[in-house]
């Protein structure tokens, strides 16, 4: 009996509740991650895009070095070799995903399109078939039937379990992942593709964190716990009792620790975009005479808020560059170093030191 014939098994214990009250809190800020990046989502997107391809790649054993896997990730060099061609497939089937993942079409047809995108030119992937037994009055025949039916019906049932608002989504993608690992629907590479189907799921269910932090990458650094939880989720799956609570709780926490470097990734760019403003003062003092106030800044900087002011003038003032000649706002400040030492020559800070991926 397939997973999703048997949802009804599933229950949420405490620690379960925990954790997906935690996932939708940050799921819930998705809107929110989206517009403090706004302006560097592309230079996001296309990393997170390199990463899934070289740890994907990594996943199916491609025997590719390091080297060429940048030169074809980074710089679309032409392939030389068959598993080259999948690297390369690869990349540009991230893309597909990326762009267009929340709007893709759940169907059989959909996803062996995808199987075939990511191994054209290099191997046939096509649907296994099985014999089954037909009854015909009182005969019974033997017939041989694609597994691109079973796939139907699986998917089938997937909409109708999301559908009922009933099952949280988690639960429903990792017990069908399940189905698909035993199901064997396709004939070759099943269980990456597998894989590939329930990283499409997550992104049709708007698990926006993949769009910042790599799914593949994060599996790839738990495959021996994801091998464990999936080997024991397997048992006794042909007689309904497939246990697959270790999965789905693994499965939250990736996505949870995704999110959480999201969190951090906003952070700091919040603070590296406060720490800019500040430095944005010291420029502006520069220009100013050898004794200014802090309405004169604030004429300059009619964008900047008091309290950007106030700790651009502490800073300044703590490294011994100006003084206060009086209290209160009306004080004025007086500078006392030469003008040049204002400057911000420091090292500009940029998207990657905050995403952690320079390129190469």
């Amino acid at each position: 009996m397939r997973c999703l014939d048997n949802l009804d098994r599933i229950n949420y214990p405490k620690e379960l509740v925990s954790l997906l009250t935690r996932l939708y809190t940050f799921k819930g800020k998705d809107f929110y991650y989206e517009d403090v990046l706004k302006n560097y989502m592309s230079v996001i997107i296309k990393q997170t895009i390199e990463r899934d391809s070289f740890y994907a790649a990594r996943l199916l054993g491609l025997s590719v070095t390091d080297n060429r896997m940048k030169l074809i990730i980074k710089k679309n060099a032409t392939p030389k070799t068959k598993d080259e061609k999948i690297l390369a497939n690869l990349k540009g089937v991230f893309e597909i995903i990326q762009d267009k993942g929340v709007d893709l079409e759940l169907t059989s047809n959909e996803f062996l399109h995808l199987a075939t995108r990511i191994f054209q030119g290099c191997k046939e992937i096509g649907f296994t078939t099985e014999i089954v037994d037909v009854y015909e009055n009182l005969l019974t025949m033997k017939k041989k039937v694609s597994k691109r039916d079973v796939l139907d019906d699986e998917l089938k049932s997937y909409k109708n379990a999301i559908n009922s608002l009933n099952i949280e989504p988690t639960q429903v993608i990792t017990n069908m992942y399940i189905d698909l690992l035993h199901m064997n629907c396709f004939d070759s590479n099943n269980d990456f593709i597998s894989l590939m189907i329930e990283y499409c799921l997550l992104f049709s269910q708007r698990f926006n964190v993949f769009k910042y932090i790599s799914f593949f990458e994060q599996y790839y650094n738990k495959m021996k716990e994801f091998s464990t939880v999936t080997v024991a989720a397997g048992f006794d799956w042909d007689k309904g009792f497939a246990q697959t609570a270790m999965l789905n709780q693994l499965t939250i926490k990736v996505l949870l620790e995704s999110y959480e470097k999201v969190e951090a990734m906003v952070d700091d760019f919040i603070f590296d975009k406060k720490l800019r403003k500040v430095d944005n003062v010291g420029t502006v003092i520069m220009k100013m005479p050898q004794v200014f106030t802090r309405d004169m800044i604030k004429e300059q900087c009619p964008q900047l808020s008091d309290s950007t002011i106030n700790r651009a003038l502490k800073r300044l003032k703590d490294e011994n560059k100006i003084r206060p000649n009086g209290t209160g706002r009306s004080a004025t400040w007086v500078k006392l170093v030469e003008e040049e030492m204002f400057g911000t020559r420091g090292r500009q800070t940029d998207i990657f030191d905050f995403i952690g991926l320079e390129d190469d």
